[in-house]
């Protein structure tokens, strides 16, 4: 009977048990497509706008793009005082609102590009520009959601300084350059205020100030004798960031030389004893400073003699190859790492005298 009861339970279980093998609704298969553009800026420089993004490089479901793509750059110029487009379009219909400007290839692994969009002359004015970047996969020629759209209002910005000059110095590399008279449009006044300028070495491009200043000249005196360096200049609109700045000027190349002697000893000082002259002077304070050199003439000599084969390190020496009742002058020259020698010291003279009886 017990047997009986168990039985039927389980059969009242299985049938209000769901079916196993019962199919759901058919799924759409999932479409690969690329994600899209992450971020997008754009700004005024000059006559060009400059746009630079960065993106996953990857589909929809996270796996990288397997093969060639491009970035698809649409523009939509719209004239000052015009309706935006309404707030409640999707970003879907940004292609029918605007232009395909460009297509710049993917170079595999780089998820950042960067892409320079020239104003036209005469047509830029009391306008405004939108852009928006999809991605585009080649195979199967599948395209991504548009970015956020960046919107940039051209102004008048001045030329590039021109005629740029470089001096190097002891302690500095001097930059001078001519400041434009004219902005990038032919236009006057100029509307420049101020310069930025740059410095490209082997640690990259760096601005040299944190803002910009008013002459048109800089002194760079964080620099290194025997590395090489470029500067270029741009004319800046304004003081504040973010900075409006012009073009490049023309770059200047500059491979600075160590040809600068160090300063002259100081501080000669000599005393004889029985059988030696010994002199001291004044350590130099350059900090690529490589030794001393001692010169020494005899009584009726014209020209002084070096007495040391190589630079010496110490501010003093002692001469033992000399005569009783001769009578010596010495000088004392500075020698840099680089070789470069300085003038002579102020020369003093020493006699040993016999000893009176």
């Amino acid at each position: 009977m017990k047997r009986k009861l168990v039985l039927a339970s389980l059969g009242g279980l299985l049938l209000l048990a769901p079916g196993c093998g019962k199919k759901g609704p058919l799924q759409a298969p999932l479409v690969l497509v690329p994600q899209r553009v992450e971020t997008v800026k754009a700004f005024q420089r000059g006559s060009r706008i400059l746009l630079a993004w960065t993106f996953s490089g990857k589909f929809i479901d996270g796996r990288p793009l397997d093969g060639p793509a491009e970035i698809e750059i649409w523009l939509q110029q719209r004239a000052d005082g015009a309706a935006p487009a309404s707030s409640a379009s999707s970003a879907g219909d940004f292609s029918s609102r605007a232009a395909r400007l460009a297509a710049v290839p993917v170079v595999s692994n780089v998820a950042e590009g960067k892409h320079a969009y020239a104003l036209i002359a005469g047509a830029w004015e009391k306008k405004t520009y939108v852009f928006a970047l999809r991605v585009k996969e080649s195979r199967k020629q599948r395209l991504s959601e548009f970015s956020d759209e960046v919107t940039v209002r051209p102004g008048k910005l001045p030329l590039p300084p021109a005629v740029v000059r470089a001096e190097v110095l002891a302690d500095r590399i001097d930059i001078r350059w001519e400041a434009p008279e004219k902005n990038f449009d032919g236009s006057t006044p100029v509307a420049v205020q101020a310069f930025h300028i740059y410095r490209t070495d082997s640690a990259g491009t760096r601005k040299l100030a944190a803002v910009p200043f008013p002459a048109a000249e800089w002194a760079d005196r964080d620099f290194q004798f025997g590395k090489a360096y470029r500067y270029f200049i741009r004319s800046a609109a304004t003081t504040a960031e973010p900075a409006l700045e012009s073009d490049d000027s023309p770059a200047i190349d500059v491979l600075p030389k160590d040809v600068f002697p160090p300063a002259a000893p100081s501080g000669l000082m000599a005393a004889s004893g029985p059988d030696v002259i010994t002199l001291v002077w004044d350590a130099n304070a350059d900090k690529d400073l490589g030794g001393y050199r001692v010169w020494r003439k005899e009584e009726g000599q014209a020209d002084f003699i070096c007495l040391t084969d190589k630079p010496i390190v110490e501010n003093t020496h002692t001469d033992k190859a000399v005569e009783k009742e001769k009578r010596y002058t010495y000088a004392i020259t500075a020698v840099d790492i680089q070789g470069n020698e300085s003038p002579k010291s102020a020369a003093v003279s020493e006699t040993i005298k016999e000893p009176r009886g």
